[in-house]
C-alpha cells in the first residue's frame, strides 16, 4: 500500500508541511507515526478519504497524482487500478506510462474476482436475513394466534 510523508503531501497539495501536521493533530488526516525521527506517514487510503472530505485540495491532488503517473516509467499495477478507478488518467497517459494491456487486464480480473467474492458474501448474508425474517414472521403469527385465543377466552368469561 502506497504511503506518503508529510513533506510529500505538502508538496502534492501545494501547502506548508506544518498545515499537514495540523490536519494530523486535529484528526482530519489519519496518520501513523513511524518514529520520532521518521515522522508521520499517511497511507493512500487515508489521503483519499481526507481529499474526499476536503474539496479544496481534491483537484490539486488529482493533478499531482496524474502527473506522477505520467512521469513514471512503469507504475505498480495497484496504482494503475486506483488511477483508472478514479479516472485520474486518460488513455494517452496510460500509453506514456508504458503499461502493458496484459498487466491492466490481469489487475482488472483480480478486481472482478474480489467483487464477485464480496457479492457472494452479501448474497449469503441476504439469504440468512431472509430466513431470519421468515422465522420472525412465523413467530409473530404464533403470537397473534395466542392473542386471538386469549381474547376469545376473555370474552367468553365475561359473557
Amino acid at each position: 500500500m502506497k504511503s506518503y510523508n508529510v513533506k510529500e503531501i505538502a508538496e502534492m497539495l501545494n501547502t506548508n508541511p506544518e498545515t499537514v501536521r495540523r490536519w494530523i493533530r486535529d484528526k482530519k488526516l489519519d496518520a501513523t507515526i513511524v518514529s520520532k525521527k521518521g515522522g508521520h506517514i499517511v497511507y493512500e487510503a487515508a489521503l483519499r478519504e481526507f481529499l474526499n472530505s476536503s474539496p479544496k485540495y481534491a483537484s490539486i491532488a488529482k493533478a499531482s497524482l496524474a502527473g506522477a503517473a505520467v512521469g513514471a516509467a512503469v507504475l505498480p499495477t495497484v496504482m494503475i487500478g486506483g488511477l483508472i478507478a478514479q479516472k485520474l488518467i486518460d488513455e494517452e497517459q496510460l500509453k506514456k506510462a508504458q503499461i502493458s494491456n496484459k498487466d491492466v487486464i490481469n489487475f482488472l480480473r483480480r478486481e472482478i474476482k474480489k467483487y464477485e467474492e464480496a457479492i457472494k458474501i452479501k448474497e449469503d448474508t441476504i439469504h440468512q436475513l431472509q430466513k431470519q425474517i421468515q422465522d420472525d414472521q412465523l413467530q409473530i403469527a404464533e403470537f397473534q394466534k395466542l392473542i386471538d385465543k386469549l381474547s376469545a377466552v376473555k370474552e367468553d368469561k365475561y359473557e
